[in-house]
């Protein structure tokens, strides 16, 4: 049951930890052991996924977390503590295995690291040049709905670039909720916002989480940093000695499958990139982070649990609304297979399997045709915003899905029943042949819909 004051005057009294203020997010439950702590966690299948380390002194903590263990084993669930610092793995009822690595500031040193660091002085030179200025919001402006319809297309545009759809848990978008105890700046060009930062307390250390930083794809390059050094300055002139952009994911020295998962997961989620990004910025120094869980439940299902909180239940449903979003390495991964497609086709026996030769050449014709405009699409990207060649190709795909299932079911069934060579390898190949358009097809609609989402913001 939440209980979000109850939860905030824990997180103003106990909140150490970058994931502390994350307890008030939207999606979250909450677990209280008195008022000695409070646990802010997400329900998955079998599980309970705790948002970092509980909401408690240092001396409480272990206890709470283990309170929190028992109560889940008592509702039949399982428990983890996921993007911890590390604490409760002094326990003897837990392990831990690292997970990524968090950098940490003090703002008191920006200034000179920004006069020591000409690439980064140069990127806030760009964006500068381009026209864009930062300023704080005041409360007051920020429940304007002119306001507030800026931030969410900026978060639409945002995500509507990246492969992934949404994601909640630790990830959760929502900078305008609890701002009176948050720290918000706008970026803006030509007075229409292009990027944003929240900032988010972590009340025992006296510090802040850079929680929120995100930037519409159109925006000049330097606007991140530029709200990034307008956000560091903020902090050392409020006499501020530590900050935090939060998790650099399988950043550091994870283990090997971990840096498996790293380097193939790449084409949907650039995990170095991220972790780049914030190593460019030169932190003072970084802090282990790790996924924390009862000594008896083994680590890849605690990784399971925390996978399914971000997102935010099935791990199958979210893969197919990744894969329905129409993202480019599954379109490009899919252009490349009809390239051997095409050529075992244009070499395929024209009967029983086609009408004519004729139709034969023309499905042959189709698909070279339909490679070249992918490929075109490709090359246009989604920055362009290209809905035109987009819709294109997922109409050709359309009609190319219903044009091969009606030959199949009028003409290739019975010709292939007739000459006797209905066996389970001609089955295959036409079922091959039928779902290659009908699973494609709504992947390009789904390219669609995110290119009208960049390029309606663009006055496109």
């Amino acid at each position: 049951m939440r209980d979000d004051e109850r939860a905030l005057a824990l997180v103003l009294q106990h909140g150490r930890t970058s994931t502390a203020f994350q307890a008030l997010s939207r999606g979250m439950s909450h677990w209280f052991d008195g008022d000695r702590g409070l646990v802010a966690f997400a329900r998955t299948r079998g599980a309970w996924v705790a948002a970092g380390e509980p909401v408690a002194s240092a001396g409480d903590a272990i206890a709470v977390a283990e309170g929190f263990v028992d109560s889940a084993r008592a509702a039949g669930r399982r428990a983890s503590f996921f993007a911890t610092e590390g604490i409760l793995a002094s326990s003897p009822r837990f392990r831990r295995t690292l997970i990524g690595e968090q950098p940490v500031w003090d703002p008191q040193g920006w200034a000179t690291h920004i006069a020591a660091h000409r690439s980064l002085r140069e990127q806030l030179r760009r964006a500068r040049a381009k026209g864009v200025r930062v300023r704080r919001v005041a409360d007051a402006q920020a429940v304007e709905p002119r306001f507030r319809e800026g931030l969410e297309r900026i978060i639409r545009r945002w995500f509507a670039a990246r492969p992934m759809p949404r994601m909640g848990f630790l990830v959760d978008v929502a900078p305008l909720e609890h701002l009176a105890q948050r720290v918000l700046f706008v970026a803006e060009r030509d007075a229409h916002p292009v990027a944003f930062l929240s900032l988010a307390p972590v009340p025992e250390r006296g510090g802040w989480l850079f929680e929120h930083l995100l930037r519409d794809p159109a925006a000049p390059n330097g606007t991140s940093e530029l709200l990034v050094d307008h956000g560091m300055r903020h902090l050392a002139a409020d006499s501020v000695r530590w900050a935090s952009l939060g998790l650099a994911p399988l950043a550091g020295d994870v283990s090997g499958w971990l840096r498996v998962a790293r380097a193939i997961s790449r084409p949907l989620f650039n995990f170095r990139g991220l972790s780049a990004f914030k190593r460019k910025l030169r932190p003072d120094s970084w802090a282990p982070i790790y996924l924390v869980y009862p000594r008896e439940l083994p680590g890849w299902i605690a990784m399971l649990d925390g996978l399914r909180a971000f997102a935010g239940g099935s791990l199958v449903r979210f893969a197919v609304h990744t894969a329905l979003r129409g993202p480019r390495p599954l379109l490009r991964g899919l252009t490349l297979l009809l390239i051997p497609w095409t050529i075992a086709l244009a070499l395929w026996p024209t009967d029983p399997w086609f009408p004519s030769r004729a139709v034969h050449v023309a499905w042959v014709v189709f698909d070279v045709g339909l490679l070249l405009l992918l490929r075109q699409l490709h090359r246009h990207g989604d920055r362009r915003g290209d809905t035109r060649l987009a819709t294109m190709a997922a109409t050709v795909v359309t009609a190319d899905a219903l044009l091969t299932l009606g030959q199949a079911v009028w003409w290739t069934w019975p010709a292939l029943q007739r000459a006797g060579m209905l066996t389970p390898p001609a089955v295959l190949a036409m079922l091959a042949a039928c779902a290659g358009p009908l699973v494609t097809a709504p992947l390009l609609w789904g390219t669609v819909s995110r290119l009208r989402t960049l390029r309606t913001a663009d006055g496109g």
